[in-house]
Order: structure tokens, then C-alpha cells, then sequence
């Protein structure tokens, strides 16, 4: 049975020649090797590194998957530091680095990682997440998870403006970035995941604007079934009735300057009519 796990061609040599062995493994790094098939799997290609270097320190998106975090990114690739190395030790997957010793380091186990301030930080900087809106919708699928992680968030003078836009209530990366766009621009109404009762049914909106009554509904792939379609036209019928307005988003929303336009002006479309409709039911004011 091939292996699942990093190995050595030391430790296969019993079973295979040096030729059929270079066929079925790829090298990661030095003489750690992952059968071909395995070599995506950022998992087990930690491990390889870690077979390389014991005395590594995870980072980044290595360090927040080691703490027990469901991650956003998928095909994150780990890096690991080592402190006091002038050697340079290539890899195939992953990365190792030369660097001074982290601070604050965790163990479990053998296993040596950063804080989970300290990786997030590394997932900006060394995985090159640089979209300020990419970056609030990892902070707020992370916290989702460890709520308590917003505090020592807010203790990081370099992560100050992410905890100014983050919201645990989020339910999707692209909720995130919709509302962190909508709040630069200075509509900080929205709020995620709003409670709507109406005619015995609960609804929870994707993002809204609780005062006026202005809710924005992300639209994934997903709905564009039949079935989810007539859901989301009953839904959407629903909160009007209650006296909402619902407006749509799509990835071609957030993509594409025009669609965006054309949100902004529907959202300032339906602002002006909601608060024109509130100016007509003050009460008369009358002259002291």
C-alpha cells in the first residue's frame, strides 16, 4: 500500500527502485517526497516540511489551520520559518524561511506556531493577501469561529482599521466584502444577517439597513435553480410586504464598476424614497 504521508526513498528503498520511486514521488524539499497524487494537499505538505526542519515554526494560514481554523483558501500552500539557518533549503510546495525566532510561539505536541495575531499578519505579508477587503473577510470567517480573537485583534496597532470594518455575523467572504466596501463609502447602516418576522415566517437578511428598510441580497451561483429561484421570489415578495426593499447582488456586483454604479444608485435610489416617505409622516410642527 503506497504511503500517505511524507517519506523518504530511505524508507521505501525495500519496495522500490530509485527509478520507479523518482516516478510515483515528487520531491518536497530535501529528501522528503509525497507520492504525486498528494502533492496539493497542503496538509501533508506541512508535514514534509516539518520532516525537513523539526525545529520549524508554522505561519500564516499553517500556523491558523494547526490552531483547528476552517479556512477560506483552499489551495494555501504552508510556510514554515527557521531561526539561525544560512543554509538555503528549496521546496517544491510550501516555503521555508530564514527568520529571526517569532515571538509569542505556541506548541501542541512536537509542533512549534505563531499566535493566531502573529499568522494572520503573516497571511497579509508572506502570503501576499493584500486586498483590504480579502483581508476583513478572513478576519471575520475567523472570528466567526473564536469569537474571542477579535479582542486580541484589537490589541495590534497594524490590525487597528480591520477591527474598525470586522463583523463575526458575516456568513460569506462575499458578504464581507460587500459590507467593507459599502462602509468606505460611508454607508455604515448595513449590517449582516438582520431579523425579519413577517406573516409567521423568519427571515434573515445578508445585509440591511434596519432604519430605512433597505436590504441588499447576495446571490450565489446556487440560486439560479428553479427551485431556489421561486424561494427567492417568495422570499423577496414577503419583505416587501413587510416593507423592505430587496435588491440583488452578484459577483458581477462586486467585479464589475458599472454593476457597482448601478447598485449605488439603487441604494440611493431607495434611501431618498424611504426618508422622503419619513419626512411625510412627521408630525406638523408648528411655530413657538
Amino acid at each position: 500500500m503506497e504511503p500517505k504521508k511524507p517519506v523518504t526513498y530511505k524508507e521505501l528503498a525495500h519496495e522500490y527502485s530509485r527509478r520507479t520511486f523518482n516516478k510515483l514521488f515528487t520531491k518536497i524539499t530535501g529528501f522528503v517526497y509525497l507520492k504525486n497524487d498528494l502533492i496539493n494537499d497542503p496538509n501533508l505538505v506541512t508535514q514534509a516540511l516539518l520532516k525537513r526542519c523539526p525545529e520549524g515554526v508554522l505561519r500564516g494560514y499553517a500556523a491558523l489551520k494547526q490552531r483547528g481554523y476552517q479556512l477560506l483558501d483552499d489551495q494555501w500552500m504552508p510556510i514554515i520559518s527557521v531561526s539561525g539557518d544560512l543554509n538555503r533549503r528549496d521546496c517544491s510546495r510550501g516555503e521555508i524561511l530564514r527568520r529571526i525566532e517569532p515571538e509569542n510561539t505556541l506548541l501542541s505536541g512536537n509542533i512549534r506556531f505563531v499566535n493566531d495575531v502573529q499568522a494572520i499578519q503573516d497571511v497579509f505579508d508572506l502570503h501576499s493577501l493584500n486586498d483590504f477587503e480579502d483581508q476583513v473577510a478572513l478576519i471575520d470567517h475567523l472570528i466567526r469561529q473564536r469569537p474571542e480573537l477579535f479582542q486580541e485583534l484589537i490589541q495590534e496597532p497594524k490590525l487597528k482599521k480591520h477591527t474598525q470594518y470586522a463583523n463575526p455575523f458575516a456568513e460569506s467572504p462575499q458578504e464581507s466584502r460587500l459590507r467593507v466596501r459599502l462602509h468606505s463609502l460611508g454607508y455604515h447602516g448595513f449590517i449582516p444577517q438582520i431579523h425579519v418576522e413577517y406573516d409567521g415566517q423568519s427571515y434573515f437578511l445578508d445585509l440591511a439597513d434596519p432604519l430605512w428598510q433597505v436590504a441588499l441580497e447576495y446571490n450565489g451561483g446556487w440560486h439560479y435553480t428553479s427551485e431556489q429561484r421561486e424561494k427567492d421570489s417568495h422570499r423577496k415578495n414577503a419583505l416587501k410586504s413587510a416593507g423592505w426593499d430587496v435588491l440583488e447582488v452578484t459577483s458581477k456586483t462586486l467585479q464589475n464598476p458599472n454593476s457597482w454604479n448601478n447598485l449605488i444608485q439603487q441604494i440611493n435610489s431607495s434611501l431618498r424614497r424611504k426618508q422622503a416617505q419619513r419626512r411625510r409622516r412627521l408630525p406638523m410642527q408648528t411655530v413657538g
